[in-house]
């Protein structure tokens, strides 16, 4: 990272500090808020290929298990959990996982 985009994200940041401290809502109520319009669940490239490639051996299990998660994508369950998690290192690789081909 050079210098300019280190100075430029310090002061990002502290603009938002500020902007926290003036706030009159609490830390609760701001992660609250921002959760009901953040979903936790997203359609990760990694997931949406394990499922396609599952469907087309004809096991749809991971695709319906798919459509029921991002149906309710603000709603956190334990067994759901997984598909919160950052992409594991496997999907690095993994075409449709993460390299897109140029047609994408």
């Amino acid at each position: 990272m050079d210098d300019a985009y280190k100075t430029a994200r310090m002061a990002w940041i502290t603009q938002y500090h500020q902007r926290l401290h003036r706030c009159c809502v609490g830390e609760a109520k701001r992660v609250f808020t921002m959760n009901k319009v953040n979903p936790l669940y997203v359609p990760r490239n990694y997931l949406l290929q394990g499922a396609i490639d599952d469907a087309q051996v004809g096991n749809f299990a991971a695709l319906h298990e798919l459509l029921e998660v991002f149906r309710q994508p603000y709603e956190e369950k334990p067994q759901w959990h997984h598909y919160s998690q950052k992409r594991p290192d496997w999907a690095k690789e993994k075409v449709g996982c993460s390299m897109l081909s140029c047609s994408s």
